[in-house]
């Protein structure tokens, strides 16, 4: 008797949660179906081979494509207004580049597919200037840090942190980048 009192009082909760779990695979389905509902769409030219417009969910490309993919000079200008102009290879941001931050901030420099790498000087928003080698989207290498009134000049920095080299302050250093 415990046992059929048992198995009425707990027989809602199993076809509830079994319920629930059913409408939460359907809803993930329908979520998915979503994401690929015209995430993106060729909006002029030929987004094949050749020049085109690429309007997508996270913003638009303009530029050479090769293969159906970003090849060659582009310009990628996100919903948030972050910018990227540069060289793109295999559809990522690959060779040289300028990209530019909604904040204001710029890099301009070299990428491999995809991340900051070799050479590049980023400029900061209050007037700071990174001028140097880039591993893995961090500064790393040889460098020199501009502070927006003076300079400091030959730093090493390993996986973004500055470890060593011998500064100089002076407020017109002659080789400094010129502010962007």
């Amino acid at each position: 008797m415990k046992k059929r009192f048992l198995i009425l009082l707990l027989a809602p909760l199993f076809i509830n949660a079994q319920t629930t779990e059913e409408n939460n695979e359907v809803k993930a389905e329908v979520e998915k179906q979503e994401i690929n509902v015209i995430t993106e769409k060729c909006i002029s030219g030929n987004c094949m081979n050749g020049q085109g417009t690429m309007q997508y969910q996270t913003g638009v490309y303009e530029g050479s494509w090769k293969g159906g993919l970003r090849d060659g000079q582009g310009k990628y200008t996100w919903t948030n207004n972050d910018v990227y102009d540069g060289q793109w290879s295999h559809d990522q941001r690959h060779g040289l580049g300028v990209y530019v931050w909604h904040d204001g901030s710029k890099y301009v420099g070299n990428y491999s597919f995809g991340i900051r790498s070799g050479y590049g000087i980023y400029y900061y928003t209050n007037g700071n200037i990174y001028e140097g080698t880039w591993q893995d989207n961090l500064k790393h290498g040889i460098a020199n840090f501009y502070h927006k009134e003076s300079v400091n000049i030959g730093g090493k920095y390993l996986n973004n942190e500055y470890v060593s080299g011998t500064g100089i302050n002076q407020e017109n250093y002659k080789f400094k980048p010129a502010t962007q």
